[in-house]
């Protein structure tokens, strides 16, 4: 595992697009997972502290459409008392273990409920997920630096699997930022993680920072000179950027009695896949809605953003979608954005208004229909719009904490209460500026339906924010 800092992806510290250079393919993700376990064995082999996927007795799943607000309500749950949740979403570790890859137009995010890889692959899988878990630091408690160090670093491999970055030396960067800022009054982890980064390019691995959910003012201090780019990330194909920044996290090892929270936006296509993960556990779905102009709209804004890349199609199937490829952008002719649901293939020559369309009633299509065959068991319903008041904040936090058998005591979810993943700052009615140009692919029929199944009348849509 020595000596390889120096065979870096040469994409990695190009300013421009790499046109010549394939995402990260299985054999990428192959050295992505040895890697992992390497820094597992050497540097964290306590983490799980003899539990495994046996000892989950408890997942509470939080299942929407893409831009419905499921990375806010993750974060504010990832505060209750009793959560175990990891850095990012688990589709990136369904990813790394080949689960569901997309190598023919009639692939998709989707994994049938009978799918059964084998007790290897689901192990492999759920460890990874378990890894990447734990309870999250409330305020400035203690925290492992050596685990933290190590979940930097593992996290590391899953943003950049072409960089070829030599284990060792990811753990001693990232070791090194943890304990320069470890004393400081506040320990701020995304300071802690542009300083990881500024040690890395030191030793020739050098990223693009803008990739980060990063506040700016940071990669400014630590990189001047840097630039935001709009096109993917060289050698991306795991976790979609913007990518997370580490928490620090401990895991209770085999005590059990915690709840794991997932989160994915493709998971809406996998409870059945989810559940073989954890056979011995209880689920419980929280089922999260928003107005579904705003979700539309938001996924525009992705789509039209500097990140969300999630499939590269090169070779399977040329996009031309209105309003969003262009031949400047050779990479908008190739690269799919958040889910791909069943059927894409048949949108990739559609105007993005329709796609994001598309793609908003393709995730509750088929959250209905699993709720509908059983699959899903006990659900409850939360409204988006109903997390940004701070009393009914409190009423739905109370709700989902009974609804889950959460423990009651001290929350950390008020802290924890700002925009995630967002790209554009928040601000009420922010979808009115697409009115015009949405209405055409939200007045269908169906569209109508499942808003309704929903709670939501389009006719009174522009009374939400």
């Amino acid at each position: 595992m020595t000596g390889k800092e120096n065979r870096q992806d040469p994409g990695v510290r190009r300013a421009g697009y790499p046109n010549e250079k394939k995402s990260a393919g299985p054999a990428a993700a192959r050295d992505t997972a040895g890697a992992r376990r390497y820094i597992r064995d050497r540097y964290s082999p306590g983490r799980l502290g003899g539990g495994g996927a046996a000892g989950i007795k408890n997942v509470l799943v939080i299942q929407s459409a893409s831009r419905s607000g499921s990375s806010f309500l993750y974060r504010l749950l990832s505060g209750l008392p009793g959560v175990l949740s990891l850095n990012g979403e688990d589709i990136v570790f369904h990813k790394l273990n080949g689960i569901a890859p997309v190598s023919s137009s009639a692939d998709s995010d989707a994994v049938p409920a009978g799918f059964d890889p084998g007790p290897a692959v689901l192990g492999r899988v759920a460890e990874d997920i378990l890894l990447d878990a734990g309870r999250v630091r409330s305020g400035d408690g203690p925290f492992s630096a050596q685990n933290y160090a190590a979940d930097c670093a593992q996290r590391f491999l899953l943003q950049w699997p072409g960089a070829g970055a030599d284990p060792d030396l990811l753990y001693g960067c990232a070791a090194a930022a943890v304990y320069e800022w470890r004393g400081a009054p506040a320990f701020e982890t995304q300071l802690v993680w542009a300083s990881f980064l500024k040690l890395l390019a030191g030793r020739g691995v050098a990223v693009n920072p803008w990739y980060y959910d990063l506040r700016p003012e940071f990669v400014r201090r630590l990189f001047p000179g840097s630039e935001p780019l709009s096109c993917p990330p060289p050698g991306g194909g795991l976790e979609d950027p913007p990518f997370v920044v580490p928490e620090p996290r401990s895991f209770p090892g085999a005590a059990g009695g915690e709840t794991l929270l997932l989160k994915s936006s493709s998971n809406c296509y996998r409870a059945g896949f989810l559940k073989k993960l954890f056979p011995a556990a209880r689920f419980r779905f929280v089922r999260l809605s928003r107005n579904p102009m705003a979700a539309i709209s938001g996924l525009m804004d992705g789509w039209l953003s500097r990140g969300f890349f999630s499939r590269d199609l090169a070779g399977i199937a040329e996009l031309d979608i209105k309003g969003y490829s262009v031949p400047e952008k050779p990479w908008t002719r190739s690269w799919w954005k958040f889910d791909l649901p069943p059927g894409w293939a048949e949108y990739r020559g559609k105007a993005l208004p329709e796609v994001c369309a598309f793609q908003w009633l393709s995730a509750n299509r088929s959250i209905f229909a699993d709720a509908s065959a059983g699959l899903l068991g006990k659900t409850i319903g939360v409204r988006y719009e109903d997390l940004l008041e701070p009393v009914a904040l409190g009423r739905e936090l109370e709700r989902i904490r009974e609804f889950a058998g959460l423990p009651e005591g001290g929350s950390d979810a008020a802290r924890r209460a700002a925009p995630v993943m967002a790209v554009t700052n928040p601000r009420p009615h922010k979808w009115l500026k697409r009115k015009d140009e949405l209405l055409p692919f939200c007045s269908s029929r169906e569209v109508a339906e499942i808003s309704s199944e929903l709670g939501y009348d389009l006719k009174s849509a522009e009374l939400l924010p």
